[in-house]
């Protein structure tokens, strides 16, 4: 799914969270611009983001409403924030994109959000992939042990104890600080 985005968090709403990580001890926002946005939904496997006409990019109104929804989200999904508040505003957010309801027949038959504009269909899109992550277990739902890591993962091994974003960068760092640290106090 893209190699210039994170994908860790076990579910597209984590995802959407971790596209403003801390790199080299700085804040980095990955979609700060509507190509970027358009880049992560594409590689995120949203429809509207192929609709996008040629030459075109999303509005800094339609970034800004992402950032918005991103921002929301974590607030309440985020364990060392959980600001459920978060829920009432994610709610407003919502009521601003004007759609329509539409019978979706494919997969089986549900109803789906559709909108005529494709900057608010990719919107519709983005809350319906990623809102789910909301009735994700909050005892699962974790923030990385890496003490610069702000990166949130859905813990869904069998044991329930993971405890990095990705073994080979935080969980590996993690462990060859403990090394050197008992190596250090062996020698001393």
């Amino acid at each position: 799914m893209g190699d210039r985005f994170i994908w860790v968090g076990q579910h597209p709403g984590v995802d959407f969270c971790n596209t403003e990580p801390v790199l080299d001890g700085a804040p980095v926002d990955l979609v700060a611009t509507g190509d970027a946005l358009l880049a992560w939904a594409a590689a995120a496997g949203l429809p509207a983001a192929a609709m996008a006409p040629p030459g075109r990019s999303l509005t800094s109104a339609t970034v800004a409403w992402c950032h918005d929804l991103r921002d929301l989200l974590r607030a309440a999904l985020d364990p060392t924030v959980a600001d459920r508040a978060a829920l009432g505003s994610l709610d407003d957010l919502l009521r601003s994109v004007p759609c329509s309801l539409s019978l979706a027949v494919g997969d089986g038959c549900r109803v789906a959000p559709r909108s005529d504009d494709w900057e608010c269909q990719l919107r519709l899109e983005l809350a319906t992939a990623t809102l789910p992550a909301l009735a994700l277990d909050p005892a699962r739902v974790r923030r990385c042990a890496g003490p610069a890591c702000v990166l949130l993962f859905h813990d869904t091994s069998r044991s329930g104890r993971r405890r990095w974003c990705d073994m080979a960068g935080c969980g590996n760092r993690a462990k060859v600080a403990a090394h050197q640290a008992r190596a250090r106090a062996a020698a001393g």
